[in-house]
């Protein structure tokens, strides 16, 4: 009787073993796939978000091209209304710009 015991003890480490070289198993395929899943997430949020800057710039692009040209048109329509203080107003831009970097 003790040879059956022995036997079915065996029989029992033999399955504990078995099961836990499956679950060994699983659990590295597990982390393999959390890996995998980790890396897929990651790739579209920076997808996403270098989308969004994307879409960011061209907006802020588009509003100062847009703000630039009402600024040359305001220029310019001041140079058509007063050309002589325009031109006055250049020249002494001009002139201590120059004193400035002439120093």
């Amino acid at each position: 009787m003790s040879d059956v015991q022995a036997g079915s003890a065996s029989s029992t480490s033999k399955d504990v073993a078995d099961d836990l070289a499956v679950l060994k198993s699983d659990v590295a395929a597990l982390i393999k796939e959390m890996k995998d899943l980790a890396i897929r997430e990651g790739s579209r949020i920076g997808q996403n978000a270098a989308e969004k800057i994307s879409e960011s710039a061209f907006e802020i692009y588009g509003g100062v091209s847009k703000q630039t040209q009402r600024s040359a048109e305001a220029v310019s329509q001041h140079v058509q209304d007063w050309p002589i203080s325009s031109l006055l107003v250049a020249f002494v831009g001009g002139f201590a710009l120059s004193k400035l970097f002439t120093r």
